[in-house]
């Protein structure tokens, strides 16, 4: 999925995409491909992107690709020098979901764990504030 945000006041649009990858890793490279090439046709280069959802990558080869064909960079890789464990929810070992960025800074990244959030899912949620770089 993949949508834009204007916020008010500032002649900027965000986009904001959703994946959920398939569980084979060949899979997942073809996936990956498709993406990088439907971003690079589809989102301006300087416009500010996040990309998030559930990579199923608990190897961390997507990161490779994305950051290659796209320049992104992971939230919690970048900020705390690994990926966030993530799966199962009830007791996390696996990295499974991810939030690739490019043009913001990142204020605050964390997952939601305990209640309610081990309820909601088989994986815990990530979450992350952005700030706009002035252009």
């Amino acid at each position: 999925m993949h949508g834009t945000i204007r916020m008010i006041g500032i002649n900027q649009k965000i986009h904001i995409i959703c994946v959920h990858l398939g569980l084979f890793e060949r899979e997942r490279e073809c996936q990956l491909s498709a993406l990088a090439k439907r971003i690079n046709s589809h989102v301006p280069i300087d416009d500010p992107l996040i990309i998030a959802g559930d990579f199923n990558d608990w190897r961390g080869r997507a990161e490779y690709y994305l950051h290659r064909d796209l320049g992104v960079r992971e939230v919690f890789k970048h900020t705390r020098g690994t990926y966030a464990r993530t799966f199962p929810a009830w007791m996390p070992v696996l990295s499974m979901d991810r939030i690739y960025y490019r043009g913001l800074d990142v204020v605050h990244c964390n997952h939601l764990h305990g209640q309610p959030w081990h309820r909601l899912s088989d994986h815990i949620p990530l979450f992350a504030e952005f700030k706009l770089r002035k252009r």
